[in-house]
């Protein structure tokens, strides 16, 4: 997972008695995470604003031999992505591997309380997220979706991973 800190600018209109329309300029941080994880627990959720989509992303890193996983509760954004979501609910449902290259943003920390298992009533970190994106789809090893310009590709299937090192190395 790699972090992106980019600013944009932001341009709205604002409208007062002495200048009808005054052009104000609104710079913004955005934090966005982009990574690789496992898709589960797709659901719907009721909330004050209407019916929106949810869904966890377990995400991988460390080394490919023994990678470590950080659990995203995700609320999926933008059509694209939400129709995309929701097309792998089957995947999902059936226990199907579906890993996918993924960009969040506006990470926020919060706590959770396990409900099933042996560890029922035991709190866990988790972090909570937005998914602005999906770059690409894998269900059972095979790629069901790539984005025109993904900014990541998907692991190769079974590929021995060619090390490189600086000229200069010790």
């Amino acid at each position: 997972m790699t972090a992106t800190n980019a600013a944009s600018t932001n341009h709205a209109s604002t409208n007062n008695a002495a200048n009808s329309s005054a052009q104000s300029s609104t710079e913004f941080f955005n934090l966005n995470v982009t990574g690789i994880g496992y898709l589960n627990n797709i659901r719907k959720v009721q909330g004050n604003n209407g019916e929106f989509t949810c869904a966890v992303i377990n995400a991988l890193s460390g080394p490919t031999d023994n990678a470590s996983y950080t659990r995203f509760d995700v609320t999926i954004a933008g059509k694209e992505s939400v129709s995309l979501i929701n097309r792998c609910q089957k995947s999902v449902d059936e226990e199907k591997q579906v890993l996918m290259g993924f960009v969040l943003s506006g990470l926020v920390a919060d706590v959770f309380t396990l409900s099933k298992g042996e560890h029922a009533g035991e709190s866990r970190p988790s972090l909570k997220a937005r998914l602005i994106a999906v770059e690409w789809i894998k269900i059972g090893g095979q790629v069901v979706f790539k984005a025109e310009k993904p900014n990541s590709t998907p692991p190769a299937q079974n590929a021995a991973s060619q090390k490189s090192y600086a000229e200069n190395s010790f």
